[in-house]
This record gives structure tokens, C-alpha cells and sequence, in this order.
């Protein structure tokens, strides 16, 4: 809990960032269920600390099949894979994920099953609406990893409604907002479109302006954290004189 409460205490800051002027927008695609998401938030909103740009935090619910993790998923939520090869990219996936959560000093545990992370991100859309997307995702990310999901149920609605409630929001409507068919399903959807339009592959996903070539330019992968930064400091947007576009991959945190 000291790590948790360690990171979450950097949510001064974090409000500060978000709340900045800014001339672009760079939207971020993220999955509540997804390790290499939860290792974005924060080196992602170092940009915003960097250049007038603000971060468009938005979810967007991942198909493990797609990804190649699971054949099939059945009642008791577990990985079936294709062939032994498909069971070593997943187990590589989680193992690269356990070694830079290390240098950011975030917990995280393999997932004791898999996980539908739907019902989540509504309530992140419900806590967005209230300006608070970044510390409930965070809250989220660190009580869901830090115990391999095992003592927080990402698919309870009365658990994120007290984690809304835990970052400050009113959870007044909370019910409405996630049920079937509610607002939160729609507004969803709408998302689910825009990703796809911009060729999303997995999270996070970045979608940036691309000043010099006049067209919108989706990346799959933070490691495309430093190409970004050279676009918005090639277009002008830098906050400060000595700010530079390298960015570590193996970034340690502010700490």
C-alpha cells in the first residue's frame, strides 16, 4: 500500500498538467485491463508538462483474441492459447510490462484470470466528465495490479463507483450512467468508432497532429513517446527553451 499511496500522492501535480492552456490536443487511448496502458499515464503526461499540448485520456476496450493472448474465453475467464508459442507471447507480455513497472516504482502482478474491463470504462467516462479520469485511472491501475486483480474486482459496479468516490467524485447518477444501454454505453461506442477510424492496434494508442504533413497520425506503443514530442518541438510547441524531444523508453519517474 506505501507504493500506491506513494504514487497517488503525485495527483497535485497530475490535475495541474491537465488543467494547463494548451494550442493541440493529443488523444490517448488507454485499457484499464492493459499493463503497457497503465505504464503510459505518467511519462505520457510529461508531454503536457513540455508543450501546450493537452492529453485527451479516452478508453478503449481491447479484444484479448485480437491480441493473440487467449483462442477463446470461456466462463472461468482464463487463457486458453492457440499453440505454445502464443502462451510465451503472452507471458512475455506481462514479463516485459513487471520489468518497467519496476523503474517507475508501480506495482504490478500477473492477472489470475482474464479480465473484461467493458463496465470500467464507463466509470472512467463518468469520472472524465467530472475532470478526474486521471486519478481514477490510476487509482484503478494500482489497486487492480498491485494484487494481480485479485482484490479488486474490475467488473463491479458498486467497486468503481468507490473508486470514483476514493478520487472525489459526486456519484450521483453513477448507476444510470454505466447500466446497458445508459449514457456511458453510447458515449462508448462513439469512442469505439474514432479508435478504429484511426487504426488503432492496442493500448495506449496515441493520435497526434501532425503539423508538417496536414493529417491526423495514430501510433500504437509509448515507445513513440520521443517521436511525438519531436513533432510537437518541431511545430513550435515547446513550454519552456530547454525542453528536447528525447525520451527515455525506460523512463524512472519524477521521483
Amino acid at each position: 500500500m506505501d507504493a500506491i499511496k506513494s504514487i497517488m500522492a503525485e495527483r497535485p501535480d497530475w490535475d495541474q498538467l491537465m488543467s494547463q492552456q494548451a494550442d493541440e490536443t493529443l488523444d490517448v487511448y488507454l485499457d484499464l485491463k492493459s499493463p503497457h496502458a497503465y505504464l503510459a499515464v505518467r511519462p505520457t503526461l510529461e508531454i503536457a508538462r513540455d508543450f501546450r499540448v493537452s492529453i485527451n485520456f479516452l478508453p478503449y476496450t481491447l479484444s484479448y483474441e485480437t491480441l493473440g493472448v487467449t483462442k477463446s474465453i470461456g466462463p472461468a475467464m482464463k487463457r486458453e492459447p492457440a499453440t505454445p508459442a502464443a502462451d510465451r507471447k503472452a507471458r512475455m507480455y506481462y514479463a516485459a510490462a513487471r520489468e518497467y513497472a519496476a523503474l517507475q516504482a508501480l506495482p504490478l502482478k500477473s492477472p489470475h484470470r482474464l479480465l473484461d474491463s467493458s463496465l470500467a470504462h464507463k466509470a472512467f467516462l463518468f469520472a472524465k466528465q467530472q475532470d478526474l479520469e486521471v486519478p481514477f485511472a490510476m487509482w484503478v491501475y494500482l489497486h487492480g495490479w498491485a494484487s494481480g486483480w485479485r482484490e479488486f474486482e474490475l467488473e463491479s459496479a458498486q467497486q468503481l463507483r468507490n473508486a470514483c468516490e476514493a478520487v472525489g467524485a459526486n456519484p450521483s447518477g453513477f448507476d444510470e450512467f454505466v447500466q446497458p444501454q445508459g449514457k456511458g454505453e453510447a458515449m462508448l461506442a462513439k469512442i469505439l468508432v474514432s479508435a478504429e477510424a484511426s487504426g488503432i492496434a492496442g493500448a495506449p494508442h496515441y493520435v497526434y497532429n501532425d503539423q508538417a504533413k496536414e493529417r491526423q497520425v495514430g501510433l500504437f506503443g509509448r515507445e513513440h513517446l520521443a517521436l511525438i514530442r519531436s513533432k510537437y518541438l518541431a511545430a513550435g510547441l515547446a513550454r519552456r527553451s530547454d525542453v528536447i524531444a528525447d525520451f527515455s523508453h525506460a523512463w524512472p519517474g519524477n521521483g
